[in-house]
């Protein structure tokens, strides 16, 4: 009969694994989502321009101090003899401040690596995005796996349905029967569309990434086959940041202490004595006495903040190794029920639907147990996909935590 031919050919499929059509031009990976909301995303844009500031403030730094030009007008404007110009004294000269105690160094050194830490956070706003899409993805690759698992079960219903009503109108089973199945039915079509309006939520979030409209198949084989992500960087980027940021605070201590050595200024010149129509060379030098304010609470400031951003990577290894154990755990325990179900669970679930159906034919079932069968069967694959879902955000939070959404994933990822 018709609907055993569909139970029967829904029991050999094994794991759902319908796929949109791989030609078709609108099918998005996850590679492709991944690039389009690189390109707007103006949290990426922002980082930028953040580097770019901190490399020009690095340029900055290495700079010398400004001479300074001075002019001085001395004995005029007043009464008697200085009471024109002609007595003044014009006094021109130019003057240098000189860094003592390595100030441009420590300048120098503070601005690198803050130009250093900028560019770690550009990497960690794409790692965030990627990690971002690609959580938003694997839902709406689990949002269409469901899709087609109802539209499988749909089509399944339908057939026996009809059936059943065959065999109703032949007295072969209870007009119950035939309200149970219609019942079943229904509550399958009404699942068939719930489940694609989540699923085209799920791919409208996914295309909210880059400001685009939701007309694109979501790509599922990556989903169903479920790749390692191959090597990881040694060193997670959280804890890369955590480090340059204490490095800064360890060139700011360097700045404040230099500050303690004054800085003297030279000065060079020459004087106009206009009342007796000479000049003179002048020279002198100012130097800042450290007498009331040798700067220490700066430095004390600074020391304290460099231990605390010691302690602050000290705290984020601890709390990233945390977070890797919990996500590594998650990853193996599904990858554990992924392989049950694919191996063990759903083969026994296809053949005691097989057996049903065969029984059924016979007679030596009734409808209920085939409609058993069918059930334990669908939700085999629906608790497949949630494993499958609980792997893929595992993992790819596990690959944000230890930096393997580098640049040069992203081929592997949209594979």
């Amino acid at each position: 009969m018709l609907f055993c031919a569909a139970l029967i050919g829904l029991a050999a499929a094994g794991a759902v694994k319908a796929q949109p059509d791989a030609q078709a031009s609108n099918l998005l990976t996850r590679g492709d989502a991944i690039a389009r909301a690189l390109e707007s995303d103006p949290g990426v844009a922002a980082a930028g321009e953040g580097l770019r500031a901190a490399e020009a403030l690095a340029q900055q730094a290495r700079l010398r101090p400004n001479p300074s030009l001075d002019v001085q007008l001395e004995d005029f404007g007043g009464s008697g003899p200085v009471s024109g110009f002609d007595g003044a004294q014009a006094t021109y000269s130019l003057s240098q401040e000189i860094e003592l105690g390595g100030d441009r160094r420590a300048r120098s050194s503070f601005a690198d690596r803050q130009a250093g830490a900028a560019n770690i956070r550009v990497e960690l706003s794409e790692l965030d995005l990627r990690e971002a899409v690609e959580l938003a993805f694997v839902e709406a690759q689990a949002a269409q796996a469901l899709v087609d698992v109802a539209q499988s079960r749909l089509d399944v219903a339908k057939d026996f349905s009809a059936a059943v009503d065959r065999r109703v109108r032949a007295a072969r089973d209870p007009e119950a029967a035939r309200s149970r199945v219609s019942a079943r039915l229904a509550e399958t079509e009404i699942e068939v569309e719930t489940t694609k309006a989540r699923a085209e939520a799920a791919k409208a979030a996914v295309a909210s990434y880059w400001g685009g409209a939701a007309d694109f198949s979501v790509e599922t084989a990556t989903f169903f086959n479920p790749a390692p992500r191959g090597a990881r960087n040694s060193v997670s980027p959280d804890i890369a940041l955590a480090e340059a940021e204490r490095d800064s605070a360890a060139a700011r201590v360097e700045i404040e202490r230099a500050k303690r050595v004054p800085d003297p200024s030279v000065r060079a010149g020459f004087r106009q004595l206009r009342e007796v129509d000479e000049s003179a060379f002048v020279v002198g030098v100012s130097v800042p006495l450290p007498v009331w304010n040798r700067n220490s609470g700066a430095i004390a400031a600074a020391t304290a903040d460099a231990r605390r951003a010691e302690y602050e990577v000290i705290a984020r290894e601890r709390e990233l190794a945390r977070e890797i154990a919990y996500l590594s755990s998650q990853a193996e325990a599904a990858r554990t029920q992924i392989k049950a179900y694919a191996e063990r669970i759903i083969p026994a679930s296809e053949q005691a639907l097989s057996q049903s159906l065969s029984a059924y034919r016979q007679g030596g079932l009734s409808y209920i147990e085939v409609l058993d069968a069918q059930a334990s069967l669908t939700e085999a694959r629906m608790r497949q996909i949630s494993a499958l879902l609980t792997y893929h955000r595992a993992e790819a939070k596990l690959a944000r935590r230890m930096g393997a959404f580098s640049s040069n994933n992203s081929q592997e990822i949209s594979q």
